[in-house]
C-alpha cells in the first residue's frame, strides 16, 4: 500500500474541508477506475478531527445490483490492517486521482485483510433532495394488529364461540422492549445490520438527572468528520454513528448505504463524536457518541441518506416518571417523529427508565399509564388517549411494550384522518410482590327480571397469598329480555376485550377515526373485574358499531343487508367494570333465564 506522508494528508484533508463549503465535488468516474490505483479516504479515528487512511483499488464489481456498481478497495493505517472495516466508517469519502470516487459503504465480517466496497459518487448524488411531502412515503399501514391478544379457548368454546376471530385480520402481537442497541437495531432495522457494515449503532441507558448527551462537536459537518442519525435523545442517547461523504451550498450526504431505505423521511441529523475503534473477529466497530443536532436527513434511499443542515426535524417528547420502591424519579426524553419508529422508541424510553432504578427479573408488578396527546381532529386532538397497561412477575415491564405500542401505531397509521402525536407522558409504578388472582366462581338469581333493573352477583377471587373473597357486582339489565338462555361471565376487562373478536368480529373493522379511538379507549386492563350478561348473537355491526336489541322485523332487514362477518355470535345485554387491586385470570360463567323468578316451594318435613 502506498505510504502517505503526514504533512501530505494533512493538505489533503484542508483541501477537501474547504473545498466543500460550497463548490460541486471534483468526481473520478467508473470508466477511469483500474486496478492499482492507489488514494486516500477519510474519517474520523477518534475524537472529532478528520483523518486519513490509504486506499488501494481492487477492482470495479458493475452491476452487482441493479444499475449499482460497486468498486472494491484494500486500505491501511490507523490499524485498519488489525481491525479491518469498522461500523461507523461508512461514508467516508474514497479519493483517487485527487478526485472523490465515492463513500465507503461496506464491510465483510470475518474478513482477513482491510477489504471495503465503495458506492459510487454518482450514485450517492443521484439521491433526490426535499423534504417529505404530508403522507409521502412515511405513513405505514392501518390495522388494529397487536391490540386484541388470543382469546382463552376454554371461554369461547363455553359461549359456543368459534376459536379465533371471524372475518378480523390476525392478530399478531408486537415485540416487547429492547434493552441494547445491538438488540433495537435488529428489531428496528431488520436486515440492515449484515455483512455491509453499517452506521455503528450508539445506545447510553438512562440515568437519572442525566444531562441532555451532547458533547462537544463541530456544529458544522464536514467531508470525513463524525456524523449521526439519533432516534432518542435526552436521558438516554440511542442512534447510529457514520461518516459525512460531501457537503455542498448545505445539503449533505452520508453512510453510502440506506439506514432503512425508507425514501422520503424527516429524521435528526447530529454530529458526532468517535472515541476509539474496537477491533473485533466479526466484525470492528467505532465506539462514539451522539452531538449536537445540526439539522435533518429527509432521503433514505439504497445509495446513502441526504439531509440539509440547518433546519431540524420535529421530535416528540415523552417524559417518564418511575416509583419503584425508593422514591419518584423523572426522566426527559426526545424521540424522532417517525409513524413506524415512533411506538417502539417510545417504549424503549420508558423501558429503559425503569431499568436505571429498577430491573424487570423479580417477583413485583408493574403498571404503566401513559397520558397521550395527539394533534388530530375530533376527540382525539381534544382529549387526547389515555393508555394503562399492567403486569406480573419476571418479564413483566417487556410485556408491557405490545400494550403501549399498539394503539400508538394505530393510531399514528389509521387510513382515515392525520393524526400526529404530540406527546406522552408516562408513569410507571412497581409493587416488589405479585398481585394476582383468580377468579373461581360466580353466584346470582336463575333468572333475569322481565322488567329489567339492577341485578347482583357475588364473584369469588382468590388471591395469590390470602383468603378468598366475594365481591358483588351489580348490573342494570335493560327491560323487555326475551324468555331465552343468557349466560353471565365474570372475568378480566383484558379477557374479555380478546373475546370481542369472536363475538362480534366486525367490531374490530372501523370504518373512521372516531370509532376507532372508540375501540381503543374500550377497558383493556387486566386489573379490572368484568361482569357481562350475553344473549344469543342476533346483533349485527355497522360502522365499527354493535347494533343490538333491534325489533324483529328491523334485525332480520339489517342482518341481510350486512356481511355474516358483521353479524353477532353473541350479543352484549349488560356490563360493569369495577376497578380491583389484583391481575385477574380465569373465568366464571353461570347460565340463567329472562322472567318472573320462581317461587321456592316449600319443602314438607316428614318424620
Amino acid at each position: 500500500m502506498t505510504r502517505f506522508s503526514p504533512r501530505l494528508a494533512a493538505l489533503a484533508v484542508l483541501l477537501v474541508v474547504a473545498g466543500s463549503a460550497g463548490a460541486a465535488p471534483r468526481t473520478i468516474g467508473l470508466d477511469e477506475i483500474r486496478p492499482g490505483m492507489t488514494g486516500y479516504g477519510l474519517t474520523v479515528f477518534a475524537g472529532s478531527t478528520v483523518d486519513t487512511f490509504a486506499v488501494k483499488v481492487i477492482g470495479v464489481q458493475p452491476n452487482v445490483r441493479v444499475q449499482g456498481s460497486l468498486i472494491l478497495i484494500e486500505v491501511a493505517g490507523h490499524g485498519l490492517e488489525l481491525s479491518s472495516i469498522a461500523q461507523g466508517m461508512s461514508g467516508s469519502p474514497i479519493f483517487l486521482d485527487d478526485r472523490l470516487a465515492g463513500a465507503l459503504a461496506f464491510g465483510w465480517g470475518g474478513s482477513l485483510k482491510p477489504i471495503a466496497g465503495v458506492t459510487p459518487i454518482g450514485e450517492m448524488l443521484a439521491v433526490p433532495a426535499g423534504v417529505a411531502a404530508a403522507g409521502e412515503g412515511v405513513a405505514g399501514r392501518g390495522g388494529l394488529d397487536g391490540l386484541v391478544p388470543p382469546a382463552d379457548p376454554q371461554l369461547a368454546e363455553a359461549l359456543g364461540l368459534p376459536a379465533a376471530p371471524v372475518g378480523a385480520a390476525a392478530q399478531a402481537a408486537l415485540p416487547g422492549g429492547w434493552p441494547d442497541a445491538a438488540a433495537m437495531a435488529a428489531a428496528l432495522l431488520p436486515g440492515a445490520v449484515g455483512e455491509a457494515g453499517p452506521a455503528s449503532w450508539i445506545c447510553r441507558p438512562a440515568a437519572a438527572g442525566a444531562p441532555s448527551g451532547a458533547v462537544a462537536a463541530p456544529q458544522a459537518l464536514v467531508p470525513g468528520g463524525a456524523c449521526a442519525v439519533p432516534l432518542v435523545l435526552g436521558d438516554a442517547l440511542l442512534g447510529a454513528v457514520g461518516t459525512v461523504t460531501w457537503v455542498e451550498d448545505g445539503d449533505v450526504w452520508i453512510f453510502g448505504h440506506p439506514f432503512m431505505q425508507r425514501g422520503p423521511v424527516d429524521l435528526p441529523l447530529a454530529a458526532a463524536e468517535v472515541l476509539t475503534v474496537l477491533p473485533s473477529r466479526d466484525m470492528s466497530f467505532k465506539m462514539g457518541a451522539i452531538g449536537p443536532v445540526v439539522g435533518a436527513v429527509h432521503r433514505d434511499q439504497r445509495a446513502g441518506l441526504r439531509g440539509r443542515l440547518g433546519a431540524t426535524a420535529p421530535l416528540v417528547p415523552v417524559d417518564v416518571t418511575v416509583d419503584a420502591g425508593a422514591g419518584t424519579k423523572g426522566y426527559a426524553f426526545q424521540v424522532a417523529d417517525d409513524p413506524q419508529l415512533l411506538p417502539a422508541l417510545v417504549f424503549w424510553s420508558v423501558y429503559n427508565a425503569l431499568l436505571a432504578g429498577g430491573d424487570d427479573a423479580s417477583l413485583q408488578t408493574v403498571r404503566l399509564q401513559a397520558d397521550t396527546r395527539w394533534d388530530a381532529p375530533g376527540a382525539l386532538g381534544r382529549d387526547g388517549l389515555m393508555i394503562t397497561a399492567a403486569g406480573a412477575g419476571p418479564g413483566a415491564a417487556a410485556g408491557l411494550g405490545a400494550q403501549l405500542m399498539a394503539p400508538l401505531r394505530i393510531l399514528m397509521n389509521n387510513p382515515y384522518q392525520a393524526a400526529r402525536l404530540k406527546g406522552v407522558t408516562v408513569s410507571v409504578t412497581t409493587a416488589p410482590r405479585l398481585s394476582d388472582a383468580r377468579i373461581t366462581g360466580i353466584t346470582g338469581p336463575a333468572r333475569l327480571p322481565a322488567a329489567g333493573g339492577p341485578v347482583t352477583w357475588d364473584v369469588e377471587i382468590e388471591p395469590r397469598r390470602g383468603v378468598r373473597e366475594r365481591v358483588p357486582v351489580t348490573l342494570d339489565v335493560p327491560a323487555g329480555l326475551e324468555d331465552q338462555p343468557y349466560r353471565v361471565v365474570a372475568a378480566s376487562a383484558s379477557e374479555l376485550f380478546a373475546l370481542e373478536g369472536q363475538r362480534a368480529a366486525g367490531l374490530f373493522d372501523p370504518d373512521g377515526l372516531e370509532q376507532t379511538l372508540r375501540l381503543l379507549d374500550s377497558p383493556r386492563d387486566p386489573g379490572t373485574l368484568t361482569v357481562m350478561v350475553f344473549a344469543p348473537g342476533r346483533g349485527v355491526v355497522v360502522g365499527g358499531q354493535e347494533l343490538a336489541s333491534l325489533p324483529g322485523s328491523i334485525a332480520r332487514t339489517v342482518r341481510r343487508g350486512v356481511d355474516a362477518d358483521n353479524r353477532t355470535l353473541a350479543d352484549a345485554v349488560a356490563r360493569k367494570d369495577t376497578a380491583t387491586g389484583w391481575l385477574l385470570e380465569g373465568h366464571a360463567l353461570q347460565d340463567l333465564r329472562a322472567g318472573r323468578e320462581l317461587t321456592p316451594q316449600t319443602v314438607e318435613k316428614r318424620p
